[in-house]
């Protein structure tokens, strides 16, 4: 790592303390540490103040624990029976004080107080002996006991409750203890170890090993190292295996894609059978997975959208179980007996965490003396969690609960730790160390009596995953909650089963766009889409929620791969989102399902602060708060042939819009950043043409945000970032007031309306709220990390109303419309034009509301009101039809009879076969 780098990762907080991470063998120039860190006397460590003197060594040399550092008592933690020599981290056995023989460096086992404090001891009357220290003197009992609470009593001690005692199963005795194996292992002679037995047609123990451009096997010695696949194209940085299906998968990437691929090994004697898995969900970003071997599902970590989800064995449903409070994901583990997921993540807090594999009951083990932890592994028999921090060259073991934490090797050359396995007494691991060229070592470290790592193979490669490939590494169990039912389902789910706290517990979760029955198991497709939808910054991504924030139900796969999405919306009939990605300078759009992403326009596009759709025509409208400051619309379809600019100038900076198809009108708010005059922000409308702009809201308002629209009580909202309040007003410019003003405001930027609830995103804190009309109660929805931008209600009942074709294929529509005169049809634009609702226009024109939409809606279709002729034998062309037919082919001779046939012309509507007939030339 540069200089320059650390010292950008050090002013942007991105790292707590600054240290270089290089092979401590080389020739390196001493470093400068940071205010508030300890320089190392190795000269090229640094740790927090905080460190110093805390009884742990954190500097590879120890120097932050010796007694020219520490004035007061550097904290050792002996064994049992065993005292600390004053100033030293020497400890000598309790038998050793007083003995004759000087054993601490400074005599302080030895003196005159071993002659002056006999008869204190006497008084003690001590079970066992008595200690004699220039301090005083206290009992100690024998090895294998300790002393009791009275201070003189002995009781038994419990060696099992020491780290390494026994390689997995310990029972302790009285004054001692026994070791012993679970069921595949054998006890060694040194009585505390156990390996695993070789059972006639097991496989042996072997190492599988990834790297970018092949996968390798090995003996756990390092011997017969051999490649089983070549990876020419795409590079793989992760793989795992399920041992009773005798498969092997792992994970393909590259700039634009990624595959997850599987194939039979049997005996580890290459790959058969290799077959693609397409999972719903993309896997372009994932770079960690792992699989449980009871249920066969995929867990995977995505370091882009960070998030963790799930896939089952072919593919066809994945479902997300952690994206809240996850910055930056690394390794993951899973112990399915136990039903139980392990994850590291090093964002804002570094942390080691654990969760039920469903995603629930979600708890830290670690989150203090840890700055970068990456590689993490499991020992499924003892319960215990190893893993690795990159930054401050360690790793480190806990247990299932979070205590019991131990350090279990801390060096240079555990720096650059990518891939973890456990095994045994040993952990094997992947080292990449980019400052010493592009080759990964296999490193061998005994877990319970640390040693220098010992290097089994060197590959040249970069960094990679690790597995040790045996069936005791994958224990099974008779049933689990997840088996498959008589039809077919597992553990009775009808899209995927996950293991919950244990192998005997589940839960059934269900597909994108399916909701869960009330026996939570059924899936079922709701007859109405009902969710929220936001988008967030850093990394760029759309996402769904349920307005139940207790139901896991998810609506839609995001939308990835993007920058800033400040701008959402949605089509009911398509059922596709819209957004627009300022930094990319794009419209686009994508069903809820995930498919169908295209790029909508691309062109022209500044900073485009608010997009709105209109259901009924079809049409797509913008804010363009670029140097134009313009407000455009284009088809939904061929937008980029059909864009046209309404209104350009005289604004400042347009933000949010929202369209209004029912009654024609268009509404969008104007920022200003002077805040001296509190009066120039505005929300402005005009018709959907562009024509009759007006002001219709001013005063009071600096930074108007989102905006929303009841069409139920045709009432407005609207966030003001800068007053931090919720407003309202009423359509007809009536009933303006604050709605909100409660602390959760802050920098309110996205806001929807639906039924009797308000929900808005904070810009600054990242939080999606909602807010009860009726009660005035406030409830935290989710917590994101920053930014939040726009956030809509995708309800598909909302967008009602008749649309341009059924107004002109309806027959009934098109009789009772055909009977009004042309003087009434025109009176009912008017009206429609100056504001009135098709309520009124109904109202007053007596005319029912339904052919007052069908008016209208052919009006903005075709522009004249007049009565369209019905199907059936095309109309003739008049001699001025045919006049202007044959300009405009003058004009485009490749033009089509298409084409030709949308054309607007003096006749009323024109047929392909009409036109046909015609010789222009």
């Amino acid at each position: 790592m540069s200089t320059f780098l650390i010292a950008f990762f050090t002013i942007s907080g991105l790292f707590s303390c600054v240290k270089t991470l290089t092979d401590v063998d080389a020739e390196q120039e001493p470093i400068l540490c940071d205010v508030g860190e300890f320089h190392c006397y190795d000269e090229v460590t640094c740790i927090p103040e905080g460190w110093l003197c805390d009884g742990e060594p954190d500097c590879p040399d120890a120097s932050d624990e010796t007694s020219d550092r520490c004035t007061g008592d550097v904290v050792v933690r002996c064994p049992l029976n065993h005292i600390q020599c004053i100033g030293t981290r020497k400890c000598i056995h309790f038998n050793k004080l007083c003995n004759g023989a000087i054993d601490c460096e400074d005599g302080f086992d030895e003196g005159v107080h071993c002659r002056e404090l006999l008869s204190a001891c006497h008084e003690l009357r001590c079970r066992y002996g008595c200690v004699m220290t220039r301090n005083g003197t206290f009992c100690f009992c024998a090895d294998g006991f300790e002393v009791s609470e009275d201070g003189t009593s002995c009781r038994d001690h419990d060696e099992c409750a020491v780290y390494g005692a026994c390689s997995q199963t310990c029972l302790n005795t009285y004054g001692s203890y026994r070791c012993s194996c679970t069921e595949g292992y054998i006890l060694q002679n040194d009585r505390t170890s156990c390996t695993a037995k070789q059972d006639p047609g097991d496989s042996p123990p072997a190492l599988l090993i990834v790297r970018s451009d092949h996968i390798a096997t090995t003996r756990l010695n390092g011997s017969n190292l051999q490649t089983l696949r070549l990876l020419d194209k795409y590079g793989s940085l992760s793989l795992d295996y399920y041992y009773q299906e005798e498969e092997v998968c792992w994970l393909l990437s590259s700039d634009s894609t990624g595959r997850l691929r599987c194939a039979k090994m049997k005996n580890l004697n290459g790959f058969t059978m290799e077959k693609d898995i397409k999972t719903v969900q993309s896997l372009q970003n994932v770079e960690h997975m792992t699989i449980d071997w009871l249920t066969g599902n995929f867990y995977f970590v995505d370091r882009v959208s960070d998030r963790i989800f799930v896939c089952n064995r072919v593919g066809d449903t994945c479902v997300t179980i952690i994206d809240l409070d996850l910055t930056n994901p690394k390794g993951i583990a899973v112990d399915p007996l136990m039903g139980m997921l392990f994850f590291t993540d090093y964002g804002n807090v570094a942390k080691v965490e654990r969760c039920h594999m469903d995603g629930t009951n979600r708890t830290r083990l670690v989150d203090y003396k840890t700055e970068q932890p990456t590689a993490v592994a499991l020992d499924l028999v003892k319960k215990l969690v190893y893993w690795a921090d990159s930054y401050l060259d360690y790793i480190e073991v806990v247990d299932y609960n979070g205590k019991n934490r131990h350090a279990v090797i801390q060096r240079s050359q555990v720096s650059y730790i990518h891939g973890l396995a456990v095994f045994e007494n040993y952990l094997y691991a992947t080292h990449s160390d980019p400052s010493i060229g592009n080759t990964m070592d296999i490193f061998k470290i005994h877990r319970f009596n640390t040693t220098e790592p010992r290097t089994l193979t060197s590959l040249g490669s970069s960094r990679g995953a690790i597995r040790v490939y045996h069936r005791l590494s994958q224990p099974k169990v008779r049933s689990h909650a997840c088996e498959t039912d008589l039809y077919g389902k597992p553990g009775g789910c009808s899209h995927i089963c996950l293991l919950s706290g244990s192998y005997k517990s589940r839960t059934c979760r269900c597909r994108t766009g399916f909701s869960m029955g009330s026996d939570g198991q059924y899936c079922k497709k709701p007859k109405n889409d009902l969710f929220l939808f936001y988008g967030k910054g850093r990394p760029g991504v759309i996402r769904g929620l349920d307005m139940n924030v207790k139901s896991s139900d998810e609506h839609m796969v995001p939308i990835e791969d993007l920058v800033n999405p400040r701008a959402i919306d949605y089509h009911t009939e398509s059922g596709q989102i819209y957004f627009a990605d300022t930094t990319s300078f794009l419209i686009g759009r994508q069903k809820i399902d995930g498919n169908s992403r295209e790029t909508v326009l691309k062109d022209d596009l500044d900073n485009v602060e608010g997009i709105s759709v209109d259901w009924i025509a079809n049409n797509l409208y913008w804010t363009n708060d670029g140097y134009r400051k313009t407000i455009s619309v284009a088809r939904l379809e061929r937008a980029s042939q059909t864009r046209k600019t309404l209104l350009e100038g005289d604004m400042s900076h347009p933000r949010a819009i929202v369209v209004d198809p029912l009654n024609s009108w268009m509404y969008w708010t104007d920022w200003e950043e002077d805040e001296v005059n509190d009066s120039i922000g505005r929300i402005e409308k005009a018709w959907m043409d562009g024509s009759n702009r007006r002001i219709f809201v001013t005063s009071n308002m600096l930074w108007p945000n989102g905006l929303t629209l009841d069409h139920g009580t045709s009432t407005m909202y609207w966030c003001d970032a800068y007053y931090d309040h919720i407003e309202k007003i009423h359509l007809n410019g009536t009933g303006r007031q604050v709605v909100y003003n409660g602390k959760q405001l802050n920098h309110p930027f996205g806001i929807s309306h639906y039924r009797n609830s308000i929900f808005w995103t904070e810009y600054m804190n990242a939080s999606v709220f909602q807010l009860d009309l009726t009660s005035g109660d406030v409830t935290l929805l989710r917590s994101e990390r920053p930014p939040l931008f726009g956030l809509r209600v995708y309800d598909g009942q909302s967008q009602q109303g008749p649309t341009v074709d059924s107004a002109c294929k309806s027959k009934n529509q098109a009789m009772r419309s055909k009977e009004l005169s042309v003087e009434l049809r025109d009176r009912i634009v008017s009206r429609l034009r100056s504001g009135e609702g098709y309520q009124n226009i109904s109202a007053a024109s007596k005319v029912p509301k339904n052919t007052v939409a069908s008016i209208i809606l052919k009006w903005k279709k075709f522009w004249p009101t007049k009565t369209l002729p019905r199907a059936g034998h095309p109309a003739k062309l008049s001699n001025q039809g045919r006049r202007a037919l044959v300009r405009e082919v003058t004009k485009n001779p490749m033009v089509t009879l298409t084409e030709l046939s949308v054309c607007k012309l003096p006749t009323s509507t024109v047929c392909k076969s009409n036109i046909s007939v015609l010789n222009f030339f």
